[in-house]
């Protein structure tokens, strides 16, 4: 899971700790992977002491990018090199899905498995890409070998002959918080 952004569109508040309920974004997001018994990295910024506050007590691997200007690049080869990668393939995931359900992600796990593992398997709703993406284990090894600051989304795009598209009339796959409309749209204050 990718958590070393600045929140750079949210006015100086950072989304990942902003709440529902009492319960931070990003907590709210691994407890989803986990809800499914899945493995969950998730990569933050060096010295990450609230992010490490909002996922305390809970099941998860925290890594630190230590160099967060290079964004999803940088994090996602920081979390690929600590993946066992013993499975069909790894998802990468965000932190900031406000209404991805677990049977948004049991589908398109589902999906994953019908093209044999093989395929990078995207999300989309409404014509639009959505996260989070399963990479097959070939791939998620290639991405890690990768240029450190090659985005995910370029190296996905260069593969777009592996890609399969799975549409669907899910929002949660194309939702995210950027900005504080996202935010009060969704119900989410700052804690």
């Amino acid at each position: 899971m990718l958590a070393a952004g600045w929140s750079r569109r949210m006015g100086g508040v950072d989304k990942r700790l902003l709440c529902v309920g009492g319960v931070p974004l990003v907590r709210r997001s691994v407890a989803l992977y986990r809800a499914l018994g899945l493995p969950v990295i998730v990569v933050g910024r060096e010295g990450d002491a609230a992010l490490r506050a909002a996922l305390e007590g809970m099941e998860v691997r925290l890594l630190a990018n230590p160099d967060p200007a290079a964004e999803q690049g940088a994090s996602a080869r920081i979390g690929l090199a600590a993946c066992a990668l013993g499975g069909a393939g790894v998802m990468l995931a965000l932190a900031d899905q406000p209404v991805l359900s677990e049977a948004d992600l049991r589908w398109l796990i589902g999906r994953f498995a019908e093209e044999g593992g093989r395929r990078i398997a995207i999300a989309r709703h409404d014509g639009m890409r959505g996260n989070p993406v399963i990479l097959p284990k070939a791939l998620a090894l290639a991405l890690r070998a990768a240029p450190w600051g090659m985005a995910p989304r370029r190296f996905i795009d260069d593969h777009a002959g592996d890609i399969v598209w799975c549409d669907t009339p899910s929002p949660g796959f194309t939702t995210d918080i950027d900005t504080p409309e996202d935010a009060a749209r969704w119900g989410f204050y700052e804690a």
